[in-house]
């Protein structure tokens, strides 16, 4: 048995999908992919490759409303220059957790 927290789990299954999606949305806004990828914490050769190689878990990510909703918004602020929290970012993953099927989180 290997000891995992509730983050951990999430960090290798959602968290890439969700950075993904997030420099997308910028990317769609006018963005470009390497600042919009730079900003999110990939390289602009992995927003590529989870485009292509992840494109299903990054549309069944945009598809759902509310983390559709969540994406937007967070997309907004880093648009205007306005300061993210972190826990605006958690709360995104601990809502797209149920899309990956992993357990809720037990923080959010």
């Amino acid at each position: 048995m290997k000891l995992a927290t509730p983050c951990e789990e999430a960090f290798k299954v959602e968290v890439p999908i969700l950075r993904t999606a997030i420099a997308k949305t910028l990317v769609e806004r006018g963005m470009p992919v390497v600042k919009a990828s730079k900003i999110v914490g990939i390289s602009a050769t992995t927003y590529e490759k989870n485009i292509k190689e992840k494109k299903e878990e990054v549309e069944k990510v945009l598809m759902d409303e509310e983390i559709r909703d969540m994406i937007e918004a967070l997309a907004g602020r880093i648009l205007a220059n306005q300061t993210v929290e972190t826990t605006s970012f958690c709360m995104l993953c601990a809502t797209a957790r149920k899309l990956f099927n992993l357990p809720p989180c037990p923080l959010y």
